[in-house]
């Protein structure tokens, strides 16, 4: 399948080699075309190999503040066709996902869509957003009942443009399923992902696939 900008071809990919750096306002100054993307039938799913949270017990001298943090791995390679130098892929990525939030402030977690730090520069752009749930019938919490639907954007530089694929991935978490709990007699409790159910599988989906830049060839 051929993507094509709907702007014109730029002077930077015709006349220059493709292994110049790209200005970031360039990128950012051009339309982004969304177009129609198919589901890759045959991705494995994203792996959460870590998860744990925390609490605080409300008491004088300790701090307010409460705490997820995820560790998620997309262990698939995504090849992207031929280019003058070779095959072209997005490569796995890991990425380590933090939220702090300040419930006694009234700092509301949920629908927050927040940046995940990636373990390598080539990776792609996660992001994490925790969401309601009501699995153990106690109502929303995000440190004991909770969703976490990802995002991954994976972008590459080919001959004549750049392609970009967006992934999106949902997973489910509650006390009493996939979350252990202990709690001490201040208050503060942690919990974290049952190491029986490790790594926890999200399935992921291809939201659509875009070409930022010039013309991306067999994407």
């Amino acid at each position: 399948m051929k993507l094509t900008s709907t702007s014109k071809p730029l002077a930077f990919f015709t006349k220059q080699k493709p292994s110049a750096m790209l200005s970031t306002t360039l990128i950012l100054s051009l339309p982004l075309i969304t177009l129609a993307a198919p589901i890759a039938s045959d991705l494995k799913p994203w792996e959460i190999s870590t998860l744990s949270t925390h609490s605080p017990s409300g008491r004088s001298g300790n701090a307010p503040y409460s705490s997820l943090f995820v560790t998620i791995t997309d262990p698939n390679t995504i090849p992207l066709g031929k280019t003058r130098y070779g095959e072209a892929a997005f490569p796995p990525s890991t990425a380590n996902c933090t939220a702090r939030w300040n419930s006694y402030a009234g700092e509301d977690p949920f629908g927050q869509i927040i940046p995940c730090e990636v373990e390598n520069f080539n990776s792609g752009r996660w992001t994490m957003e925790i969401q309601k749930a009501n699995a153990t019938g106690n109502g929303a919490s995000a440190t004991r009942d909770f969703k976490l639907r990802f995002g991954l954007e994976e972008s590459m530089i080919l001959d004549d443009g750049i392609v970009s694929k967006r992934f999106f991935g949902t997973g489910g978490f509650a006390v009493g399923d996939n979350l252990g709990i202990v709690c001490g007699g201040s208050g503060v409790c942690s919990t974290w992902l049952k190491e029986e159910r490790r790594p926890w599988l999200v399935v992921q989906e291809v939201r659509d696939t875009r070409c930022l830049v010039g013309v991306c060839q067999g994407v």
